[in-house]
């Protein structure tokens, strides 16, 4: 089964604060207190018209973190960490990658490679029990596709 999303994910607060300035952002709940928004292709393009500069960010494993998705997100993360992910899997292969964003900046990434998702997720607080991983922990195995 296929898993292909742009999303960010933090604690419920952290969530709630960049969701708070995007007419497009829509949250999802998830266990541990925690929340998803997708970068879907409105929040993308509303975060993008209030960007007006030209893209400066170097080649990365992601697609749409942009230095005006950068932006959004850095004045997001101050209440709290936030993951930005990206994932494109098909058959049981494929990539995930993302940044860890705290305190205003960029701390961690972009990143990418097997565990990526995982490894940003535990940074935020996220724990697992005994034969799951943080992945699991959140339920994102039910998201595998951006809403329409």
């Amino acid at each position: 089964m296929g898993h292909q999303i742009q999303a960010v994910i933090g604690k419920r607060e952290a969530i709630q604060v960049f969701a708070d300035c995007w007419v497009q952002a829509r949250v999802v709940d998830l266990p541990q207190d925690c929340a998803l928004v997708y970068l879907t292709d409105a929040l993308f393009d509303d975060i993008t018209e209030l960007f007006d500069e030209p893209d400066r960010e170097l080649p990365s494993p992601l697609a749409l973190f942009t230095s005006a998705i950068r932006w959004a997100l850095e004045g997001a993360a101050r209440p709290g960490p936030l993951a930005y992910i990206e994932t494109d899997y098909a058959g049981g292969v494929g990539t995930q990658a993302g940044v860890l964003l705290e305190r205003g900046k960029v701390v961690l990434g972009p990143v990418e490679g097997e565990r990526t998702v995982n490894r940003l997720l535990n940074a935020i607080g996220v724990w697992h029990r005994p034969g799951e991983d943080e992945f699991d922990a959140l339920g994102l195995g039910r998201y595998r596709h951006m809403p329409l």
